[in-house]
């Protein structure tokens, strides 16, 4: 009997074994108990496939009052990161995951996707100078009209700014953040709900009307800031069945939808990049519980 119990554990850790030098991890002795829990998690996560979570921020404010489905603190931004880093994650860039699946460049052991959207000039005044100081990135997703309006008005009120075309390309130089494009025009939920195709629309209208749009904030993130975005961020997470095909034409290799999914990256499959799933961060709900959606897969 006891040399059946000691010949089991012997088999069960020589299979861990097995699958970390698949995995192109080196064991060590201390590695042989957690050879069979990563016998276990590759039944649902494949070889170069690595689970990679993503935060959707959108505004922060200060006001406790404007708290809501898409404005949180500039303190619970800063407690989400702090719980991310505590735990063991780093944040990466959409490129760092484009490069992993075309190059197999490593990724971190536990990389997070932190992303913002709209083009919030109060991202910038709270968000950056913690991120810089900590070392952490992110991707600002700008929409076209916002940056337009607050270009020529230049107010720079943080209550209810967004960035200029200068401040895009100084985020985008900072080595924070990567900038993403989320339409020039499409951000609103008239008749089209986002960048969403129309009722009885032709494939031919959609995608003169997708790069009329699109295409045109790329033109102008390229004249006036410097970047050219490979990352499109769907508005209101409205996507149709044409549009994938369309953004690639137009050089996206990621592209971020609103579904509340956990995302597993894969080296060699850039049809992954295709849907990165996101999680809203709303006010109202504790860091220790929004991680436990975020991070569970």
């Amino acid at each position: 009997m006891f040399l059946c119990i000691r010949l089991k554990k012997f088999l069960l850790c020589l299979a861990g074994v097995f699958v970390l030098l698949l995995g192109g991890t080196v064991l060590t002795a201390k590695g042989f108990e957690q050879a069979a829990v990563a016998a276990d998690a590759s039944e649902t996560i494949g070889v170069g496939e690595i689970f990679v979570p993503a935060v959707m921020y959108h505004s922060l404010l200060k006001d406790p009052a404007r708290a809501g489905d898409y404005v949180v603190s500039p303190a619970v931004f800063e407690e989400d990161m702090r719980y991310l880093t505590e735990n063991g994650y780093e944040t990466v860039f959409v490129s760092d995951l484009i490069d992993y699946v075309e190059k197999g460049v490593p990724l971190p052991e536990k990389p997070v996707l932190v992303t913002f959207d709209d083009g919030y000039l109060n991202v910038m005044t709270y968000a950056y100078p913690y991120m810089k100081e900590n070392g952490l990135k992110g991707v600002m997703n700008v929409v076209g009209t916002y940056t337009d309006l607050s270009t020529e008005q230049d107010e720079h009120n943080p209550a209810y700014s967004s960035l200029t075309w200068d401040e895009i390309a100084e985020l985008a130089n900072s080595g924070v953040f990567e900038i993403g494009n989320h339409t020039y025009n499409m951000h609103s939920m008239t008749a089209r709900k986002g960048c969403k195709k129309l009722y009885g629309e032709s494939y031919e209208e959609y995608r003169k009307s997708m790069f009329d749009d699109i295409a045109m904030l790329q033109g102008l993130l390229s004249d006036k800031s410097g970047v050219t975005p490979v990352t499109f961020a769907y508005p209101f997470g409205f996507v149709s069945e044409d549009s994938i095909d369309i953004l690639r034409d137009m050089g996206f290799k990621a592209l971020l939808t609103c579904n509340e999914k956990p995302n597993y990256i894969s080296r060699g499959n850039p049809e992954c990049l295709l849907s990165i799933n996101r999680y809203n961060r709303p006010a109202g709900i504790s860091t220790e519980d929004f991680m436990k959606k975020l991070l569970k897969h």
